[in-house]
């Protein structure tokens, strides 16, 4: 397929459109809803539903390479079908969404049920599209095609360098770079081979701040994809956190971070239901402690239906 090379401010992207629906980045780029038209909302636009909160990297940015992850993080959890089906009904009880993430922390692949998760959630029709985020690492061939017969919407992988020392550095994890890359080349031909729509393969690099890394990885992973994006720095600190989860700071000065919000607006649209049915509003609380007077988390029911994920004061 034909590669499109793009530049977004300082970032670049390479692009092959595949016959899946809308791009990923043109999601993004989307007409954009004003939230102060419309809260409180009678439900969420979007929901993050978390597989499991394990993961087979330690990346030295997110809080699982924690010597205490699994203590502060109240255990180590996989998601059941029973459990994800009361999670969609109660969901759909509350009406559709718009986006469904089934990810969070861990490695979503990492439960083995998720395609299992992505059929479900299409044949109960419980949002307009379903996505996933990956490090890659674990979609054998077996696992490709169960992915693409789910009919996922969109694959994220995520990738943290373009040579097996930069990943290693990054991830604490030995699996070497080719792997992913054979992983993600295999989803990709096999989904074609079958004529297939889905998903729609997006993959991304945090900005390595030095052009050539950034224009290795889009030569590398463009052809593979669907569509190859340099993203910019996530600042996924909260306020009184002890450790840098961000990388280097310079990374943080950079355009993107320049313009802050005086209100994070995710807990006005947005849930997270963690691998362990506990829910919060907050996208960065990993250890699902309430940090503010203005919710109250929750745990799904195991014994009836959680007609409310959240309650604002």
């Amino acid at each position: 397929m034909d590669c499109e090379v793009r530049h977004v401010g300082r970032l670049g992207s390479m692009m092959s459109m595949s016959t899946s629906s809308v791009a990923y980045r043109s999601l993004r780029g989307g007409p954009r809803t004003n939230l102060a038209d419309l809260v409180p909302l009678p439900a969420p636009f979007t929901v993050y539903l978390e597989p499991t909160n394990i993961c087979n990297f330690k990346c030295s940015y997110c809080p699982v390479h924690f010597d205490d992850y699994a203590e502060r993080s109240g255990g180590l959890s996989r998601l059941t079908l029973e459990d994800c089906t009361r999670v969609f009904r109660d969901i759909l009880a509350l009406g559709r969404l718009r986006t469904l993430n089934l990810y969070m922390l861990g490695e979503p692949f990492a439960n083995k049920r998720l395609p299992e998760f992505i059929s479900l959630a299409k044949q109960l029709d419980v949002a307009d599209r379903v996505i996933v985020t990956t490090n890659a690492t674990l979609i054998d061939e077996a696992m490709a095609r169960r992915t693409i017969e789910s009919r996922l919407d969109y694959l994220r992988v995520s990738i943290y360098g373009t040579s097996n020392s930069r990943s290693a550095q990054v991830t604490g994890s030995k699996i070497p770079l080719n792997r992913i890359v054979a992983n993600v080349t295999r989803l990709k031909s096999i989904r074609d081979e079958r004529g297939s729509a889905w998903p729609h393969i997006y993959v991304k690099m945090i900005d390595a701040g030095d052009a050539e890394d950034n224009k290795r990885f889009l030569e590398l992973f463009g052809p593979i994809s669907d569509q190859a994006a340099v993203e910019p720095a996530m600042n996924w600190n909260l306020p009184k956190d002890e450790v840098n989860l961000s990388g280097p700071h310079e990374n943080l000065d950079a355009e993107h971070f320049r313009h802050k919000k005086t209100a994070c607006p995710f807990p006005f649209y947005s849930l997270v239901v963690n691998a362990d049915l506990r829910v919060t509003v907050c996208c960065v609380d990993w250890e699902k402690a309430p940090r503010s007077a203005t919710c109250v988390i929750r745990r799904f029911s195991r014994s009836g239906t959680a007609r409310r994920f959240a309650i604002f004061a």
